[in-house]
């Protein structure tokens, strides 16, 4: 059995000594983040988040290879109010956009949604369309609907973007 220790799991003194012999040597440390949006773009597909390529590659993909899956859409839209006026207030149309719909083999449908914490808090409308979107349209249609909230950070969704961006 082998442990694999990443830097940041040393104490400062000998992380820092692990950093200046790295620097000596000329390796570069591996990055993560950048890998997983380098592969995303290799994948050939659009993924908004790093939760969201990671939840393709750990539970859509291999579901879609053993056939539990059948059909599978990312990014859906499902209007919710359309556009209209009232006393002169023009109303703008409201949606609501998931992460992923499913479709099982058995027929049932489930609806994915992936938001890191900061994106659900800086999102401040989200909480009631997903309330107004399970209400009108997951709950009388029967489907699954599945959050999922990643602990990203502010500085790494936004480096998620920008690494996306370089890699179309």
């Amino acid at each position: 059995m082998s442990l694999r220790l990443e830097l940041s799991d040393l104490p400062p003194r000998y992380r820092a000594q692990a950093e200046r012999q790295m620097a000596r040597s000329g390796k570069k440390r591996a990055d993560p983040l950048a890998d997983a949006a380098k592969a995303a773009a290799a994948a050939g597909r659009d993924f908004d988040s790093q939760g969201e390529y990671e939840y393709y590659i750990g539970t859509i993909a291999p579901k879609v290879a053993r056939g539990e899956i059948v059909k599978w859409e990312a990014h859906p839209c499902f209007p919710l109010f359309p556009a209209g006026e009232y006393g002169g207030v023009k109303l703008r149309p409201v949606q609501y956009t998931a992460d992923f719909r499913l479709e099982y083999a058995d027929g049932t449908v489930e609806i994915v949604e992936v938001k890191s914490k900061f994106v659900r808090r800086m999102q401040r409308d989200y909480p009631v369309r997903r309330r107004v979107f399970l209400e009108l349209i997951a709950r009388p249609a029967g489907w699954k609907f599945t959050e999922i909230i990643t602990a990203d950070s502010k500085e790494e969704v936004k480096r998620w973007r920008e690494l996306a961006k370089e890699g179309k």
